[in-house]
């Protein structure tokens, strides 16, 4: 399906049909640069740091560009830092089980998004040892945001491996650029309470900036099978950012924060036809990062920066379990049947198939005599704790060197060190490490004024997955003043994770009841007690590979008295292979690299400002998904868009309203109309905003899965910010 000549030669035409159609528009848009029309110059066309890691205008990067400022983030109405997110054209967000979200561009698994790189002012918040982004945790809150800038396609040759299909970079807002207080309290249905309490201070030689935030809520499902009680939330972040400006050439910014969080979660599918849950299990996590930079500036052509960092994450599933006795169906000691060494015996011998252990463990001999040992114990049940427990580290050290090289070519490079580590007893059985080491370079050359040529690549080797490299090139060609073409090529990769290479499944039980707490070597047959079902990765994965293909369209027009109008259209076709589409579960563990997805579709945002009292921007995306597994297409929406208008009314009066449509996430639509009215004023020397905010689906469709029945269920909150 993938690589294929057939679809080498489609991708020709269809590049041919849309080089026809550039060429007609081609009039039109000298039409609109001609001499005595308004138009932006180069000076006001946004800049963008993410797509090479140089600061280019967004007309000559070599990739599509979203930018969502403060602006958009404030008028969008939105509560938590992902659902901004889906005003950016091709990204699936939704929050896919339960209370956890999940964002992905061209989205494909829906609970295992493990495709795409996320920093935080430049830290990775991409999770090392299991692959994946916990958007609840990340120790930042909306109103700490200055920026985000989403680079859409493979950015490998800028990041390294991960940098798969995209990149998502969280930048936050320099506390040089803020000073003073501000409270800000939320209360709403569903639970809604949260609260932030934010300072900053500037000092002689610098300025620091904290803040310490809470959300609650009380989640969708409440009522509705597996989450009777609700799926409730609660986490605490703190960040903060503090620079000191050493000197006239040297800058040094530390960071530092992070974040506790409890999430109420469904029971394991898996475990319910073994088990009756006694308690309610919860997701208690923790993490907490430091981080370092230094910059120096040698010349106004010459930069240097040094970067470290370091990040912990703690996290632990209680699983409270009564097991029903495997031959009579009921609760009774013989459920420590499933923890019992014969049964595992038994498990490994079928080939670690579960239901054919279970069919023959009535007749195996071993068996039978544990169950007698088990029924003469006298417990009424067998009942106690497992734990899904992952701990994770990474320590991270980079160079990077920025050189004006002359008049027409920019090159920064550089060095990364990194050691992640991970801890497990229930998925590693003890501790998985990886060091890696990268080399970098990117190139931005103009051979004559209105081209833009970009080269770059990413070396990088580790211990897990040996040596790679990620290329990139891209043309960028101003047609005519405010109107870019770009066309770009990309290579990338996504590596194996430490969980996925070095996997060895147990579950241990504690807090077993009476007789069998303290005593399990002559009740169970082993201490400690493992639950019978285990995996172990064969260690044997390659790299995941994305090859992509773009053509694309950014434009300004009537910029001045008659406002600014700003259009960013993206022709791509990607086509990933050697995928890990399989579940990697204790149930479940396929690590075959079989998987195989092609997208082919047009990405288009468009920002229009009219006049100073309006702000309308659109977003869409239709995007051919096919795949060899369909679990690959779960969360690949065919049509997807989004539209924000902004009024401001005067008096200190605004309106804003939000319509998002996703058509289809795992055959469920999804869409959604939000409205913001908003009132500011000031007394005396404290300005005080007041904003009330409703969130209306549309339907009563599920998300993505059928247990995710909270589609009809209205969300809105009443906010206040004070600021002094």
């Amino acid at each position: 399906m993938a690589r294929s000549h057939k679809n080498d030669i489609i991708w020709g035409m269809e590049v041919r049909g849309h080089k026809t159609l550039l060429l007609a528009f081609l009039p039109w848009l000298a039409l609109s640069a001609r001499a005595d029309a308004p138009f932006d110059s180069d000076s006001e066309v946004p800049r963008v740091l993410t797509p090479a890691r140089l600061d280019q205008p967004i007309s000559e990067v070599p990739a599509s560009v979203t930018i969502i400022d403060r602006e958009l983030i404030r008028i969008s109405g939105a509560r938590e830092l992902h659902e901004v997110l889906r005003l950016v054209p091709g990204m699936a967000v939704a929050k896919a089980d339960g209370n956890v979200p999940t964002v992905s561009y061209h989205g494909t698994q829906a609970r295992d998004t493990r495709r795409m790189l996320v920093l935080i002012d430049g830290r990775s918040v991409y999770q090392p040892g299991f692959a994946r982004v916990s958007w609840n945790d990340l120790a930042v809150s909306l109103e700490d945001v200055e920026r985000i800038e989403v680079t859409r396609g493979p950015a490998s040759a800028a990041y390294g491996a991960n940098a798969f299909t995209g990149v998502i970079n969280i930048i936050t807002r320099d506390p040089r650029d803020s000073v003073g207080q501000r409270v800000s309290v939320r209360a709403g249905n569903n639970g809604i309470r949260d609260a932030r309490l934010g300072a900053s201070h500037q000092f002689e030689n610098g300025a620091f900036r904290v803040s310490v935030s809470s959300q609650r809520d009380d989640g969708y499902d409440a009522g509705i099978t597996p989450l009777e009680n609700g799926d409730a939330k609660r986490v605490d972040k703190l960040n903060s950012r503090t620079v000191f400006e050493l000197s006239p050439r040297d800058t040094l910014t530390v960071h530092a924060g992070g974040s506790r969080s409890r999430l109420d979660r469904p029971p394991e599918s898996g475990l319910q036809e073994l088990a009756d849950y006694y308690d309610d299990t919860h997701q208690v996590g923790e993490r907490a990062f430091f981080g370092l930079d230094w910059q120096r500036q040698f010349s106004p052509r010459h930069q240097l920066k040094v970067s470290a960092y370091g990040q912990y994450t703690n996290e632990d599933n209680n699983l409270d379990l009564c097991f029903r006795d495997p031959l009579t169906g009921a609760q009774g000691p013989g459920g420590g049947l499933f923890f019992s060494q014969e049964l595992r015996d038994l498990y490994l011998a079928n080939n670690s198939d579960i239901g054919q252990t279970l069919a023959a463990a009535g007749a195996d001999p071993g068996i039978q005599n544990r169950y007698a040992t088990l029924q003469a114990s006298g417990a009424q049940a067998f009942c106690g704790r497992a734990w899904l427990d992952t701990q994770e580290t990474r320590y991270d050290l980079e160079i990077q060197d920025t050189l004006q090289v002359t008049d027409w070519a920019r090159l920064v490079a550089g060095a990364n060190l990194r050691h992640d580590r991970g801890e497990s007893q229930a998925f590693l059985s003890g501790t998985g490490e990886n060091v890696s080491r990268r080399l970098f370079a990117n190139l931005a050359v103009k051979p004559v004024a209105p081209v833009t040529i970009s080269l770059g690549g990413f070396w990088e080797h580790d211990d897990i997955n040996g040596e790679h490299f990620s290329p990139r090139a891209g043309i960028n060609w101003q047609v005519v003043r405010g109107h870019t073409l770009r066309a770009s090529y990309a290579r990338a990769l996504r590596t194996p994770d430490i969980y996925e290479d070095q996997a060895r499944i147990n579950l241990p039980i504690t807090d077993l009841n009476a007789p069998f707490a303290g005593n399990q070597q002559a009740l169970l047959g082993w201490n400690p007690a493992y639950f019978f079902v285990t995996q172990q990765s064969p260690g044997m994965l390659k790299p995941e590979r994305i090859r992509s293909r773009e053509l694309g369209y950014y434009g300004r027009f009537f910029a001045g008295a008659l406002g600014g109008f700003e259009l960013d259209i993206r022709y791509f076709r990607e086509e990933l292979w050697d995928l890990v589409s399989g579940a990697l579960n204790p149930f479940e563990f396929d690590t075959a690299n079989d998987g195989e997805v092609e997208h082919r579709g047009t990405e288009a945002q468009l920002s229009w400002r009219p006049n100073a009292r309006h702000l309308l921007r659109l977003t869409g995306a239709h995007v051919h998904t096919e795949a060899n597994i369909a679990t690959e297409q779960r969360f690949a929406a065919r049509d997807s868009a989004s539209a924000l208008w902004h009024w401001r009314l005067g008096g200190g009066w605004s309106w804003s309203t939000a319509y998002y449509l996703a058509r289809d996430y795992n055959d469920y639509p999804f869409e959604r109309l939000d409205a913001q009215l908003g009132f500011r004023h000031r007394l005396h020397q404290t300005e005080v905003e007041w904003n009330f905010v409703v969130q209306h689906p549309l339907n009563k469709e599920p998300v993505v899965f059928v247990e995710n029945q909270y589609q009809d269920d209205q969300r809105y909150w009443i906010g206040a910010t004070v600021t002094f």
